[in-house]
């Protein structure tokens, strides 16, 4: 069963989840204990930055998923979590959106699939984080990476590892589990050519 979340209660979400996650750091739990993540299970990613699966929507026109992961800058420095939202602009075909971005990786039932990444900032105001490349978030601000993956109809569970410039070391993988982790957070683009207009910042 799919589930609509308001920015009311997106915010409540990222609220619980960032109590969840200091609770874990406290009780000593490592991110990589934490891998792989469901949704609602927000993971420490190399010190540096919170993330966590918020869901994802059918994107048949796609051929595929949109799956969205929000993360949130806890350091002192700025961090690129991922290729500039500005980039999906000029995506055209299903071939530009399956190869946008890096740092992100998928398998569906157990097979790679491709995939195709942006991020953008979580509110207009912090729109000037984004290059024309990349979005460079800065301390404390925070970011949806929009996750376009390429999967079959029948599909049931799709596994998304995040590996960042800044954590190179330590990559994280979120699982996605089909119709349990449906949700409703935006538009969803029918075709390639829409991709550029899920964010209108």
């Amino acid at each position: 069963m799919s589930q609509s979340l308001s920015r009311r209660s997106f915010l409540k979400c990222a609220g619980s989840g960032a109590v969840s996650l200091a609770a874990a750091l406290l009780t000593g739990v490592s991110a990589a204990a934490l891998a792989p993540c469901y949704q609602g299970e927000p993971a420490l990613l190399d010190g540096k930055a919170a993330v966590e699966l918020l869901g994802y929507a059918t994107a048949p026109g796609l051929g595929g998923a949109l799956v969205y992961l929000s993360v949130e800058n806890l350091s002192a420095k700025t961090l690129a979590v991922g290729a500039s939202y500005l980039l999906s602009r000029e995506v055209a075909t299903t071939d530009e959106l399956y190869t946008l971005g890096v740092g992100l990786t998928a398998r569906c039932d157990g097979k790679p699939v491709r995939c195709g990444s942006f991020a953008a900032p979580l509110y207009g105001e912090n729109a000037a984080d984004a290059s024309a490349f990349t979005l460079n978030l800065s301390a404390g601000r925070g970011a949806m990476l929009h996750c376009f993956c390429e999967v079959p109809e029948n599909w049931e569970t799709l596994e998304l590892t995040y590996q960042p410039a800044f954590a190179a070391g330590q990559p994280m993988t979120f699982v996605v589990r089909r119709g349990a982790d449906e949700v409703q957070l935006g538009p969803v683009p029918a075709s390639p050519a829409e991709v550029g207009s899920v964010v209108d910042l």
